[in-house]
């Protein structure tokens, strides 16, 4: 049969943030971290870096003073992400700087270069809930003695350069204004370009579903990574994913904190959390956009399964009053729609369509507890699918019989629906091929639900 395929590719924005939150190996994380500064400072001064200042002091001239290139040694250095503290020392990070100097009592005149090391190069990290913006603060501490100037001969002359620059730079605050803002601009924009080149996972629904797309994107840059636990033994990082644009940003970063596996991360796996605000937003999205306007139909045509009732009034008179004017032999379908879906119950609507001369029919409104499963496949694929269900409140809200149709056996009804469920024949997917994770896993090992959200558990793509 000829199924018209509906495609929507929606663009949520990002109003609402850390729906996706990271789990994994504290210095695993700082490695990578320390990667991207790294990469930051020496690609700093790719152009040179102009510093506004010329001096003149009685006999020397110093001017065209350009920052041209930051070198470092990160290793062993300290990252703190309880604190939001990143701290460079000692003499981990070195500025150079060319410049040219006239001297007019000994005549000197030429160019050269100063190697500043920086004894303590110190990163703060302010990661504002409120806002979703993260600032960065940079300070820099140096000494006389950090100022070298290499391949200056005559001792006095190089001590009037290390004084005279000293001075200026303190003076001008090239280290504590100038240079440091700079800096933390360049570095704010490093990471988001960087989180801008994260991947886009997108989410196919199946035909059950509408056919539909669902891009996540990534590539916001929210927050630096944190500790909240303050024990050095797991960082948590945050993205976006998308959102519903009729929500408001809101701090999310503590909802995964309540599970111990995400948290104490003993077998150092990559782990990431989806919140369950993202699955509803789907949800939300396909009941109002597809599933309210096109139900599904049950009946003895689209069942395989063999029943302990058949399609007939006479079935339904065994669970229901208000039936016995009708015709045992009338046969009956059910038109059902489904009105809301969370990650542990649902609710939908059922019309029961007696085909008899009068068209009788009557609506069920049933709430059911869900069981899903997500099984994982080709190592890094998985899906949702629905393996329990379990009414727990069934009631008439419409009727066209008189008289009034009413339950009369409700435990028996509850059986009968469930076992209307044919999982093994007309499964209820909400994508057929699975989920793709290839761009963060190597390989998944366990995938599981809790009131919060989803977990997925494995080893990170490049581990």
């Amino acid at each position: 049969m000829f199924k018209k395929i509906l495609i929507f590719s929606l663009l949520f924005s990002l109003y609402i943030s850390q729906n996706i939150i990271t789990s994994w190996n504290y210095d695993k994380v700082a490695m990578y971290d320390l990667q991207k500064i790294n990469t930051f400072l020496i690609s700093f001064t790719e152009t040179p870096f102009d510093i506004p200042i010329s001096i003149t002091n009685d006999t020397l001239t110093i001017e065209n003073i350009k920052l041209t290139q930051i070198q470092t040694n990160l290793y062993d250095s300290l990252i703190n992400y309880n604190t939001g503290l990143l701290l460079f020392t000692p003499n981990k990070i070195t500025l150079c700087f060319d410049f040219s100097y006239t001297e007019s009592k000994k005549g000197y005149k030429g160019n050269s270069t100063l190697e500043l090391k920086i004894m303590n190069f110190k990163i703060k990290v302010k990661n504002n809930k409120e806002t979703e913006k993260v600032d960065f603060s940079i300070k820099m501490t140096t000494s006389l003695e950090s100022y070298s100037i290499p391949g200056i001969q005559d001792k006095d002359f190089l001590k009037l350069l290390q004084n005279v620059l000293y001075y200026e730079f303190n003076k001008n605050l090239i280290l504590t204004k100038i240079i440091p803002e700079e800096l933390e601009k360049g570095l704010k924009n490093y990471y988001k370009k960087f989180y801008e080149k994260n991947k886009e996972f997108k989410i196919h629904t199946n035909d059950f579903f509408g056919y539909m797309i669902f891009p996540t994107r990534n590539n916001k840059f929210l927050y630096f990574c944190e500790d909240h636990l303050g024990e050095y033994k797991t960082s948590f990082c945050y993205y976006s994913g998308f959102t519903s644009i009729y929500e408001y940003p809101q701090d999310k970063t503590k909802v995964p904190l309540v599970n111990e596996r995400f948290t104490h991360n003993e077998d150092d796996l990559y782990n990431i959390f989806i919140n369950r605000d993202m699955f509803q937003s789907i949800s939300n999205y396909i009941i109002d956009h597809y599933l309210a306007y096109n139900p599904k139909y049950y009946n003895n045509k689209t069942n395989v399964k063999e029943l302990s009732y058949d399609f007939t009034v006479a079935s339904l008179q065994k669970y229901f009053s208000g039936l016995e004017y009708l015709k045992k032999e009338d046969f009956f379908e059910c038109e059902i729609y489904i009105e809301n879906i969370t990650l542990f119950e649902t609710q939908y609507k059922v019309f029961v369509r007696i085909k008899d001369e009068n068209k009788n029919y009557f609506v069920l409104r049933i709430n059911s507890d869900i069981n899903i499963d997500m099984p994982i496949s080709k190592s890094v694929r998985f899906t949702m699918c629905l393996k329990e269900i379990k009414s727990k409140k069934i009631e008439v809200v419409e009727s066209t019989v008189i008289p009034q149709v009413e339950i009369s056996d409700l435990d028996g009804l509850i059986k009968a629906i469930e076992e209307s469920f044919d999982f093994k024949h007309n499964p209820i997917c909400l994508n057929d091929e699975g989920f793709n994770l290839r761009d963060y896993f190597s390989e998944i090992n366990k995938i599981y639900i809790q009131e919060e959200g989803i977990y997925i558990e494995g080893k990170q793509l490049y581990q």
